[in-house]
């Protein structure tokens, strides 16, 4: 494997961080960064890059109805069992998170809705190369309805009065951006995607976005200066 190459190192040191380099790969990864600092800075740098994806999850809190139901369980007050409590199944695995999760979906009257894995992301950074944005989201295949993830990270974000923030796809090759859609200063957002926008995105080799006039840019290109950009890397 050609080690120097800067594209693969590049690549290597992405996926060592994201951790899906395993296995002899990553095992092999390890023993050359002992004899290459060029090596260890590029790994340094991504993990500079991708720390502001630690704090992108948010917390769920259960509802109060639900601590209620379980400590009433625990404290076995006699009260007419439910009918779910009868099942032996539910019994095995009241101590485990499986049963905290079948729990959740009984007292609210509610199926899980897990969300499926982000398997791209985008770490974007401003002007300055520090990290401003983050864009991620699922394989297009795994949902129904595609949508992105945006996560500003970047302190204190301004949208100067009369522009806005518009979003880009950059295609692989010599394609022309293409436009994911508008967005804003909040911290976390989600965006829906068109069938033909999840299609694109599964290619694309960067996130870019550009402050644009009010309504976004007029002839389907960026107009105003790119002000944060990325590549995509895969998760999964």
């Amino acid at each position: 494997m050609r080690y120097r190459n800067p594209q693969l190192r590049d690549k290597l040191a992405a996926e060592y961080v994201l951790g899906t380099l395993r296995g002899r790969a990553r095992a092999r990864f390890e023993a050359l960064m002992r004899y290459d600092p060029p090596l260890r800075s590029l790994v340094t740098d991504w993990e500079d890059r991708l720390a502001p994806m630690a704090g992108a999850g948010t917390d769920i809190a259960p509802p109060a109805r639900l601590w209620n139901a379980l400590s009433q369980r625990i404290a076995g007050e006699a009260r007419k069992p439910r009918w779910w409590e009868s099942l032996a199944l539910w019994r095995g695995l009241a101590a485990t998170g499986a049963a905290f999760a079948l729990v959740l979906a009984i007292v609210t009257g509610a199926g899980p809705q897990a969300e499926p894995p982000m398997s791209m992301v985008a770490v974007m950074n401003d002007t300055q190369g520090q990290p401003a944005m983050t864009v991620s989201w699922p394989s297009m295949r795994a949902v129904r309805d595609p949508y992105i993830r945006i996560k500003v990270t970047q302190k204190h974000p301004t949208m100067a009065p009369g522009t806005t923030w518009e979003l880009w796809m950059l295609p692989p090759g010599e394609g022309k951006p293409v436009s994911l859609g508008l967005i804003t200063t909040d911290v976390d957002q989600v965006m829906k995607l068109t069938p033909e926008q999840a299609a694109r995105i599964e290619s694309a080799w960067g996130i870019a976005m550009s402050i644009e006039p009010s309504g976004g840019s007029p002839i389907g290109k960026p107009t105003g200066p790119v002000v944060m950009k990325g590549p995509c890397v895969k998760i999964l």
